[in-house]
């Protein structure tokens, strides 16, 4: 990989390509502003049941469908033959494309060049915006030709394709379009293309491996149909085209080459953005199908998570993204709250709400603060905002599911029951819940101090002297017993929980939000102290661990099968997000000082170049614990991205603009 940092985030160069090893691990991901995504790896080769070339969203952005898996081109040059593809079947990666790469470019999309003893084939791949729709576009510097063959999955991305329980797509072929009708329930797929013929030829493609879902324990082995071959004549320097769609009624005009030039211009313009971070931020930004907008929590398994959503929305305004994106997502999750609680996720295919979560809610008081911060929206303070908040407190200091309630002799906050995992660290295996946390979790009673700051705030704003007198009143006892309950003297910070019959001293990430919150709850002392315990404890170069090393459940890598891996996956595994809570802790604790902004950059640069060490521009969710600290989990995260930017404009204060 090229050594600069931002500017080269996004190539490879041949050796890297070359080399099979690092080309299968490093992966690209394109995305549509829907939630449909095209992702793959440098090389090439599918090593995920979620790679695919188009992976559609039929309800925005839930339903996604596995379309289109992959295609292989064989070029006819000099009288030789080459095939571009690679892919992994069993005890063999036949054939090899990536032996012929010269270079890759994951911006503004994928982009492959071949070298074909001297003629360069290049490969370009664009999921286009709001449509459920991909472009594969080629171009040849010397005259070829080229059979393309694709390969259908036609399946629900979670699950994969077997030959003997998905039944062939019925095919119909039209000029300059081929359509394949599923009977499995999944969208029909039709292909337009500038090839000068389609030739039927139906064949299933047995065994195609995915070692990432091996590594995984899971089903790792599809079968792949496919109906034919797309013949094409490649002249020098003209581009030959297919785009691979799920819905041919967008399509039904008449497509040739300066409609292809023209859409590819428009794509190239909206993924052109001055900061990498931004462009990454953009691809998780969706518009929901009720038109509503929304951020996705990961990719490629994740959909829209409140949580996740709520502690990455001040990193639009950051990133330069307009404020009035920001209002709609506030006023969509308020809308779906329940009994003061807002929803955790929306089920991957009805939409559904659930709520199990403590802090999502509470988080909507930060995201909320900081945009009225940023944009001066008093009437929405007033008519939205503000209602919702003496609404959800009410809730709270009453009692409300999950045992979430205000301890009215100590006013913190309480949660849980058994068997529901309710905090960010939310692993649960069958009936364990493997992070508990039942009780008064630090960070939540950090939040809900902020909640009772924020509000009292807000009443202030708008006029409501009693409410501002009621909720001052409640913050600053709640402020007191935190300071005296959290306090560990035998550890020197903060108890993670306050539990019956013992309080948990895990040394946890958790504290920080004591001190990184926009109301902080310890002196400075106590913060410095808090801020040197996580340094010397949990920083490493990639995030913070969640969890001491040497602690009782410690876990140093993040690795095995599900269980294994959620058994791990918030006891001791490093968490980049978590970054920006550390940066605006050690800058409350230590002050803005021209020491501590260079230490907090330096940081900040380790972790963005981060960027290129798995999903090439954008963060992984997750790292293990111990040296030397992989990437693993969700390739593209959110909050990763998102909170790298909140951090950078803590030492900045400057906003930047895509």
């Amino acid at each position: 990989m090229a050594d600069s940092p931002s500017a080269n985030f996004l190539l490879v160069t041949k050796d890297t390509c070359r080399d099979f090893a690092q080309s299968s691990h490093f992966e690209w991901l394109d995305t549509n502003h829907t939630g449909a995504f095209a992702m793959g790896t440098v090389a090439g080769v599918n090593t995920r049941r979620y790679h695919g070339l188009l992976i559609a969203s039929q309800n925005p952005p839930d339903d996604r469908q596995s379309i289109l898996s992959r295609v292989e081109e064989t070029i006819a040059f000099a009288d030789k033959s080459f095939e571009l593809a690679t892919v992994q079947y069993p005890g063999v990666v036949q054939p090899r494309g990536f032996d012929l790469l010269e270079d890759f470019r994951a911006g503004p999309f994928p982009t492959w060049r071949y070298n074909l003893n001297g003629a360069f084939i290049q490969k370009s791949v664009c999921l286009l915006d709001n449509e459920q729709s991909v472009l594969l576009s080629y171009r040849a510097s010397h005259p070829c030709q080229m059979s393309l063959r694709p390969m259908l999955s036609l399946r629900d991305y979670h699950s994969l394709a077997h030959q003997n329980t998905s039944p062939s797509p019925v095919l119909r072929t039209a000029a300059g379009r081929c359509s394949f009708t599923s009977n499995a329930g999944t969208p029909s797929l039709t292909i337009l293309h500038s090839a000068k013929t389609f030739r039927a030829d139906p064949q299933c493609y047995l065994n195609n491996e995915y070692l990432r879902e091996l590594d995984r324990g899971l089903d790792f082995r599809e079968d792949l149909y496919s109906p034919g071959v797309l013949l094409f004549d490649l002249p020098a320097n003209t581009r030959v085209w297919l785009l691979a769609t799920i819905e041919p009624d967008a399509w039904r005009r008449q497509l040739d080459n300066a409609t292809i030039e023209t859409i590819l211009a428009a794509e190239t313009k909206r993924r052109t953005f001055r900061d990498p971070l931004a462009r990454a931020l953009d691809q998780f930004r969706i518009v929901r199908h009720n038109n509503r907008p929304s951020l996705i929590a990961g990719y490629p398994w994740f959909t829209d998570w409140s949580r996740d959503i709520l502690i990455s929305l001040p990193a639009l305004s950051k990133a330069g993204f307009p404020s009035s994106e920001t209002k709609p997502i506030l006023a969509m999750l308020l809308e779906q709250r329940s009994h003061g609680l807002l929803p955790n996720r929306f089920l991957d295919q009805q939409g559904t709400p659930e709520y199990n979560t403590v802090d999502a809610t509470l988080w909507f008081f930060v995201a909320a603060y900081d945009y009225i911060a940023q944009s001066n929206d008093l009437a929405f303070l007033a008519q939205t905002l503000y209602p919702a908040a003496l609404d959800i407190l009410h809730w709270h200091n009453r009692g409300t599911a999950f045992d979430i309630k205000n301890d009215p002799f100590d006013n913190l906050l309480y949660a849980g029951i058994p068997g529901v995992q309710l905090t960010w660290m939310d692993a649960k295996i069958g009936d364990w819940v493997v992070t508990p946390r039942i009780g008064k979790p630090v960070e939540i009673n950090a939040l809900w101090y902020n909640a009772l700051k924020i509000t009292a705030s807000w009443a202030a704003t708008v006029g409501d002297s009693a409410a501002w007198a009621q909720f001052t009143a409640q913050a600053n006892a709640t402020r007191d017993s935190f300071q005296r309950k959290f306090w560990n003297e035998e550890t020197g910070c903060l108890f993670d929980v306050l539990a019956t019959p013992a309080n948990d001293p895990s040394i946890r990430s958790n504290q920080l939000f004591s001190v990184s919150l926009p109301f902080p709850l310890l002196d400075r002392d106590r913060a410095q102290a808090v801020v040197n315990v996580v340094r010397n404890e949990l920083l490493t170069p990639v995030g913070l661990r969640t969890l001491a090393p040497g602690s009782t459940g410690y876990r140093s890598r993040f690795e095995g099968d599900m269980a294994a891996r959620d058994s791990a996956y918030h006891q001791g595994t490093v968490w980049p997000w978590l970054t920006g809570a550390y940066v605006s802790a050690y800058l409350q604790a230590f002050g803005k000082n021209t020491f501590s902004l260079a230490y907090c950059s330096r940081i900040l640069d380790n972790l963005e170049n981060e960027m290129r060490a798995c999903c090439l521009g954008s963060l992984s969710e997750v790292y293990d614990a111990d040296p030397p600290q992989r990437p693993a989990g969700c390739p593209a995260q959110l909050w990763s991205i998102a909170q790298l930017i909140l951090a950078r404009s803590f030492i900045s204060n400057d906003k930047q603009s895509p």
